[in-house]
């Protein structure tokens, strides 16, 4: 059921396509196919999943596809690849603090080392990993693998002799399983088992015996791990063979033979033919012994040499002659191939070991280089990017600063004008105070004077010659009014109310009327004051008027065009209309004319709309706030 769950989700998530996801589903698919020793597709996928965490870079979907791998290798009896394996995940998960997956890592590789008998190179390992457990939170997983490295320490130390310190470490293995949550009958069975081998090798059987009832009244153990049963079956058997009772020999060894035959477990059968061999041979039983000696050596040359090295050993002790002593012959050769080939291991894996640290090193010697490159690169970038934000803040401080005394020539161009404008203006009003003076006090005494002497005159002669001299008389003093009528119309201020600003608008649009051929009128409600307005505005406003008229001139064909000003809210709104051609105003044109306009008006803090029909005419409204009322 996990395997059908894991490969549901390992399929939705290439689905999805999301590489991270794929990634996790493998790993939990090959922890599924590892527990249920389905090592094809377990390898097929290990290689898969390693090579799309290494397309990714994912170091940690690369350091569990190599440990699966090991374990894969390990369970199949391919110790060189696993070794290889173990150590390249060990790599990985000791340099991002993976410590519980190194510890898993460590415990394959001690294995491995057992396997081989480097006895010591196993107790090492096994002591790095408790080391590691110590640092982590305790819990069930850590308590197993506490319980794990206690056992294969306590098969190291029986290997090497030191019974007390195996038997001591079994204990503890033993204790620490019996506390764990979860079945764990079958690992419990199993180090009852290293318990009586230990006892056995010890010679100290009736504790070896001791140990096997506590298999016989674990019915679990009978019942459901019946190959742990077996090798119960046989360790007693054999214990019972060293102690000489006989009794229930050799039916406790074909008890068990029987056993593993029945579920599949060749490998066990090893050692339970070997041990009917002897007992056959004790028993002067020689075709018995040959049969089951030759059994186990044709087994174990499946699998480890140790296993047809001790075959082998048995097979000399009950052959004749010289075909033992073939047989001797063939276990000192391959005893001796065995030293060699383990010290050639040892090696092997020391230079593994050797290359995984030196690699380990060049690894963090190039992390260090990175980070000094980083750190390099970071400070030149920031280098750069200072000169390059210095050099951007130059070119608009320079920008600010042309843009400042553009905005300072046009203030000055537009005092310059008004200056003339005043100049023109006071000019005219002098013109029409001399004007008026010299009527005044000119031609209007003068006339005043003759009309005077005129009237002294004693005209004499007919009615009608009377009449007519009084008819001059009186013309020259309509005269008279009329003149000092036209002085004072010209001393007369209110004629001049009209603000410079205004008469500078209306010179440019005369002047422009005149020069282009179309009729232009200025048009300004009574509560719109120019003078309230500043200088920067009035320049801005003058600008804007200039290049609407100038696009109208080049591209309107207009005849007629007005400027009005209005006040509203505190808003002043301009309006310049045309009737002109018109234009599409969607589309993005290339001239600066409309840009120009909407830049002015964003200076004033103001907004724009252009409406236009084609063959109609355009229009632009601009609204400027205004914070003084007119």
């Amino acid at each position: 059921m996990r395997i059908l769950y894991a490969k549901k989700a390992s399929k939705l998530s290439y689905e999805l396509e999301v590489d991270s996801v794929i990634l996790n589903s493998n790993k939990m698919l090959m922890e599924a196919y590892l527990e249920s020793k389905d090592f094809n597709n377990l390898k097929k996928l290990s290689y898969r999943n390693l090579n799309l965490a290494e397309k990714n870079k994912d170091s940690s979907a690369i350091a569990y596809s190599h440990y699966y791998l090991g374990e894969l290798y390990r369970y199949t009896f391919k110790n060189d690849s696993a070794y290889y394996y173990y150590r390249k995940a060990e790599n990985f998960f000791r340099r991002f603090s993976y410590d519980f997956e190194t510890v898993l890592t460590l415990y394959g590789i001690s294995g491995i080392q057992c396997d081989e008998r480097d006895y010591k190179g196993g107790e090492s390992t096994s002591i790095e990993s408790l080391v590691l457990l110590d640092r982590l939170r305790e819990s069930n997983d850590v308590y197993k693998y506490k319980s794990f490295i206690y056992n294969n320490l306590g098969i190291v130390f029986n290997e090497l002799g030191q019974y007390e310190e195996s038997i001591r470490y079994h204990n503890l293995s033993l204790s620490l399983k019996r506390s764990l949550k979860g079945n764990f009958e079958r690992n419990i069975g199993n180090s009852i088992n290293n318990l009586i081998n230990v006892y056995s090798n010890w010679e100290k059987f009736d504790l070896a015996i001791e140990k096997y009832n506590e298999i016989l009244h674990t019915t679990n153990i009978i019942n459901e791990h019946p190959d742990i049963y077996a090798m119960s079956l046989d360790n007693y058997a054999y214990v019972l063979f060293l102690s000489k009772d006989y009794s229930q020999l050799p039916e406790l060894y074909l008890r068990a033979l029987k056993i593993c035959d029945g579920i599949g477990e060749v490998y066990k059968t090893i050692i339970i033919h070997q041990h009917l061999a002897e007992y056959y041979d004790y028993k002067k039983q020689k075709d018995s012994a040959l049969y089951h000696g030759y059994k186990a050596k044709e087994i174990s040359e499946q699998f480890y040499k140790d296993d047809l090295l001790k075959s082998l050993l048995v097979l000399s002790k009950i052959e004749d002659d010289s075909i033992a002593v073939k047989h001797y012959e063939s276990y000192i050769n391959l005893n001796d191939s065995i030293q060699r080939e383990e010290r050639l291991k040892r090696n092997k894996y020391a230079r593994i070991e050797f290359e995984t640290d030196q690699y380990i090193k060049e690894t963090k010697r190039l992390s260090t280089q990175n980070i000094l490159i980083t750190i390099i690169g970071g400070i030149l970038i920031l280098v750069l990017g200072l000169l390059y934000f210095i050099r951007v803040q130059r070119s608009k401080n320079k920008t600010l600063i042309f843009a400042s005394e553009q905005e300072k020539a046009n203030q000055e161009i537009y005092k310059l004008m008004l200056q003339q404008q005043t100049k023109q203006e006071e000019g005219r009003l002098q013109e029409r105070h001399r004007i008026a003076q010299d009527l005044h006090d000119g031609i209007l005494g003068r006339l005043f004077g003759t009309r005077m002497a005129m009237g002294f005159l004693d005209i004499k002669g007919d009615e009608a010659t009377l009449n007519t001299y009084k008819e001059f008389a009186d013309e020259l003093q309509d005269i008279e009014k009329e003149v000092r009528e036209v002085s004072h119309a010209l001393k007369k201020e209110n004629e001049l109310s009209k603000t410079s600003f205004q008469s500078i608008l209306e010179e440019y649009i005369e002047k422009q009327s005149v020069i282009v051929g179309f009729s232009c009128k200025l048009k300004k409600d009574d509560g719109v004051n120019f003078e309230l307005l500043h200088d920067g505005q009035k320049v801005e406003i003058y600008r804007i008027i200039q290049e609407s008229i100038q696009n109208i001139i080049k591209h309107a064909n207009a005849d007629n065009v007005t400027v009005s000003f209005s006040l509203r809210d505190n808003v002043l709104e301009i309006k310049i209309e045309d009737d002109g051609i018109g234009f599409d105003t969607t589309r993005n044109y290339k001239g600066i004319g409309l840009k120009n306009i909407a830049s002015r008006v964003l200076k004033l803090r103001g907004n724009h709309q252009i409406i236009s029909i084609l063959n109609e005419g355009t229009e632009l409204n601009v609204s400027v706030p205004v914070y003084k009322r007119f």
